[in-house]
């Protein structure tokens, strides 16, 4: 077998290759990779909130499309935003999010705040002081009950430079 390092063909033979993977697997995990391995087993346990979870979407699991079991409320890393599968489902291609969309919801936050979504009602509405995305910015309602996009109604609204 042939392996292309660095501009060269280098001859592998399968014994070279067995030692690689054997060496690979037996070697010792450094602290990084053991902290990865935890969060990404323990991720829903350890973060129960959509707001820190938008803070770490690195460490939520993407799809590998090996037809486990994906539960429902699960959040996955998908393109580096956040998704959380609205029914049980299996990982598999066609049940991701961009194939079947309606087997997912977004996590309405980003970086920990939250997403000013185009309409809000009454029982999303945002408080005095809440933080709010809005169009790549980053903005504070200033009033509470605020039903109101900063694009409709600019005065219950403070734009917030970071």
């Amino acid at each position: 077998m042939k392996k292309f390092v660095n501009g060269v063909y280098l001859e592998q033979t399968e014994a070279d290759i067995r030692s690689a993977e054997l060496l690979e697997k037996s070697r010792p995990m450094t602290a990084d990779e053991i902290t990865r391995l935890f969060l990404s087993r323990n991720i829903h346990t350890l973060i129960s909130d959509d707001a820190t979870a938008s803070r770490a979407v690195a460490y939520h699991p993407q799809m590998r499309y090996d037809g486990a079991l994906i539960p429902a409320k699960t959040r996955i890393n998908w393109n580096g935003s956040l998704k959380r599968a609205a029914v049980d489902l299996w990982d598999r291609e066609e049940n991701s999010p961009d194939n079947a969309p309606a087997l997912w919801e977004d996590v309405a936050y980003r970086d920990g705040i939250r997403i000013i979504p185009e309409v809000i009602t009454a029982t999303s509405a945002f408080s005095r002081g809440e933080y709010g995305w809005w169009k790549g910015r980053i903005y504070l309602s200033v009033t509470g009950g605020n039903v109101y996009t900063p694009e409709v109604y600019p005065a219950n609204w403070e734009a917030v430079e970071v």
